[in-house]
């Protein structure tokens, strides 16, 4: 099992915040994110910048506004919902990655990988967002146990991700 913060890095698909340069908007609707626990999400400008740029301007607009409505009668998430699942998936973007965002890695990229490290490692492998909040699979090989077992097997985040946490696990079927 691979991070897939790690998995974005070793590949050079972590893109610089400097690109992401918060318009006023970006700026305006980070300041209305609540960080859930010690995490930061959304309310870092850069990141919103580029979720606005990702999923585009009038579905988070229309996300941000049901939020605020739903808000007032204690509903929570509903931002994400609409966003989907790019606003929930984008990391990095504080430390230790303030300088660097990391979208989430496309499914035929994370499998393609998957493929060349089996090939490589001669072992099944799969590529993992898994957190305190819960998470997903990416991809896995042909050899690794299914994603749903992975999903299972992983939900008390044996990893330690939420900031830092073990890169690599080994993970075998009993």
């Amino acid at each position: 099992m691979v991070s897939e913060t790690v998995s974005l890095l070793l590949t050079g698909r972590s893109l610089p915040v400097e690109n992401f340069q918060p318009r006023w908007d970006a700026r305006l609707l980070a300041r209305f994110v609540r960080p859930h626990q010690d995490t930061l999400g959304l309310s870092i400008p850069p990141k919103m910048q580029w979720v606005l740029d990702t999923v585009g301007r009038p579905r988070i607009y229309s996300a941000a506004v049901a939020a605020a409505v739903t808000r007032l009668f204690g509903v929570q998430g509903t931002f994400y919902r609409i966003a989907g699942d790019p606003a929930r998936q984008i990391d990095g973007g504080c430390p230790p990655y303030q300088d660097r965002l990391l979208p989430p890695f496309h499914p035929a990229a994370a499998a393609e990988l998957c493929n060349e490290l089996q090939t490589k490692l001669g072992n099944g492998v799969a590529i993992a967002d898994i957190n305190d909040f819960g998470g997903s699979i990416r991809a896995v090989s042909s050899r690794s146990l299914p994603a749903t077992t992975l999903k299972r097997v992983l939900a008390d985040n044996p990893m330690g991700q939420l900031r830092r946490g073990t890169p690599f696990i080994l993970v075998r079927a009993t």
